[in-house]
Order: C-alpha cells, then structure tokens, then sequence
C-alpha cells in the first residue's frame, strides 16, 4: 500500500472528487430505488441501476490506488464497460414511456 503522504496533491485532489462523486451516485441511486420501491415504475430501476454501474467506477478506481491488484488496462477495460452499460440503462430508462402515460394516452 502506497502512503497517502507520498501522493501528489493533484493525486489526492482526485481521489476526493473520486469518493464525493461515488456518494453522489449512491444518493441518486437510492432515490431512483425510493422512486420504484413508492410507485413502480420500472424506468427507474433502471436508471438506479445505470446509475450504480456509471458510479461504480470510481470505487474500482479508488481501490486500485489504495490497493493495486488489478493492472491498469484491465481496470479501465472494465471501469469502461461499467459506464457505458450503465449509461446505456440510464438512457433506456429515460427513454422508456412510463406506464402511467401509455394508460393516460389510450
């Protein structure tokens, strides 16, 4: 483990930013989940979903600085997969018309 004294501040400024932005992701997922759990809406399971894999990828990413287990190109291998899945189910959630507007509608 490398001792965090030893980091560059530009370093230590992103791995701040890395965690707040994983809070943030957690925040808005567990809304999105409240959001379902309240009037089931499947939407926004998958926007919470999305959210969690877009929001993962800082957590993979603060634990390869603290712990290097995994070689760089995998991590962003997979750090790459995580957001673009997870911004595919955001966007589908988005997309998707709720139900609550197609009964509206017919």
């Amino acid at each position: 483990m490398i001792a965090i004294g030893s980091w560059h501040p530009i370093a230590i400024v992103g791995l701040v930013f890395s965690i707040i932005s994983l809070i943030l992701g957690v925040s808005t997922a567990y809304l999105a989940v409240r959001g379902y759990l309240q009037n089931g809406q499947r939407p926004m399971l998958f926007i919470a979903t999305g959210f969690l894999l877009v929001l993962l990828t800082p957590l993979l990413l603060l634990f390869v600085f603290v712990i290097p287990i995994l070689d760089e190109l995998t991590l962003y291998a997979v750090s790459a997969i995580n957001q673009t899945v997870g911004l595919c189910l955001i966007l589908y959630g988005l997309w998707t018309p709720r139900t609550s507007m197609i009964t509206k509608n017919a």
